[in-house]
C-alpha cells in the first residue's frame, strides 16, 4: 500500500471535533474510494498472502476504529446520544439492519454463514464453486470456502450461540432503563414543586442516559468482537472475502438507483 493511502487516512479528525454524521461520511468515503478497492485489487491479482494479510488488517481497524469513534462521540457528551441511536445519516435501506444505532451483530455472523451455506449448496446440486468465479479472481480466492475445516465451522457456531445469549440481554437493559424513567418521572411529576421538582426530573433522565450509553458502548464491544472474532478464526483468503462482503453491504446501502425506488423519489435522500 503506497504512503498516500496512509496520509489519507492518518488525515482524518478526531471524530469527537465535528458531527457524527460528518465523520461518517469521511470514514465512508475512506472505506468505498480508498480501502475497498486495495482489497478488491488483492483478491484480483496473484498477489502475496502477507501482502494481502495487511490489506486485511487495514479494513479491519477501519471498521473496529469506527466503533471506537461512536464510543467516544457518545461517553465525550451524553447528548449526543440520541443522534447516535437513531441516525439521521442512514437510509431507509439500512435502518432495518440497525440495532441500537448501528449494524445488527448478526449481519456479520449470517455474512459469514452465508459463504458457507452457499458452498455447502453447490456441493448439494453436484456443482463446483468454480462454475460462478468472479472474473479476475485467483484460483486461491474462488476456494476459500471450498470444504471449510470442522473448527471453523464449530467456532461460528460458538459465535452464534454468544449472540443468541447477550443481544437478548442488551434489549433487556435498554427495556428495564426506558421503564426506570418513566416510573421516576412519573412519581416526581406527582410531587412536581417548582425548581426543584424539574431538578428531580432532570436527574431522572441523566440516570437513563447514562445506562444508555452503558448499553450502547457495551453493543458497540459486542459488535467488534464478533467481527475481530470472526476474521480471527477465517484464514487470510476467507477473511479478506468477509470482510469484502462486509463493505460491500455497506456501500450497496447507498445504491441511489435503488434507493429512489424504495423512496418512490428522484431525489436521494443523503447528500
Amino acid at each position: 500500500m503506497s504512503t498516500s493511502h496512509f496520509s489519507l487516512l492518518s488525515k482524518r479528525k478526531d471524530p469527537a471535533t465535528l458531527p457524527f454524521k460528518h465523520y461518517y461520511k469521511n470514514w465512508f468515503h475512506a472505506l468505498k474510494n480508498t480501502l475497498l478497492p486495495i482489497l478488491d485489487e488483492s483478491l484480483s491479482t496473484p498477489s502475496s498472502p502477507t501482502l494481502l494479510s495487511s490489506h486485511v488488517l487495514l479494513i479491519l481497524h477501519h471498521f473496529l476504529s469506527y466503533y471506537d469513534s461512536l464510543d467516544l462521540f457518545a461517553t465525550t457528551d451524553i447528548n449526543n446520544l440520541p443522534c447516535l441511536l437513531y441516525p439521521s445519516w442512514r437510509n431507509s435501506i439500512e435502518r432495518p439492519f440497525l440495532f441500537l444505532g448501528d449494524l445488527h451483530p448478526y449481519v456479520f455472523t449470517n455474512l459469514v454463514r452465508s459463504f458457507l451455506d452457499k458452498e455447502n449448496s453447490d456441493d448439494d446440486l453436484g456443482t463446483s464453486s468454480t462454475a460462478n468465479v468472479v472474473v479476475g479472481r485467483h484460483w486461491k480466492v474462488v476456494m476459500a470456502w471450498k470444504e471449510p475445516s470442522d473448527d471453523l465451522i464449530v467456532k461460528i457456531e460458538q459465535i452464534e450461540r454468544g449472540l443468541r445469549l447477550m443481544v437478548p440481554a442488551l434489549m433487556d437493559r435498554v427495556r428495564n432503563a426506558q421503564a426506570g424513567v418513566v416510573r421516576r418521572l412519573a412519581e416526581d411529576w406527582l410531587n412536581f414543586n417548582g425548581d426543584k421538582g424539574r431538578i428531580k426530573i432532570d436527574e431522572a433522565v441523566k440516570v437513563e442516559m447514562e445506562e444508555l450509553v452503558s448499553v450502547f458502548v457495551d453493543v458497540n464491544r459486542l459488535r467488534k468482537d464478533v467481527i475481530s472474532e470472526i476474521v480471527g478464526a477465517l484464514n487470510v483468503y476467507q477473511g479478506a472475502l468477509f470482510l469484502d462482503g462486509l463493505a460491500q453491504f455497506l456501500v450497496g446501502f447507498k445504491d441511489l438507483h435503488l434507493l429512489r425506488e424504495i423512496e418512490g423519489s428522484k431525489t436521494p435522500i443523503l447528500d
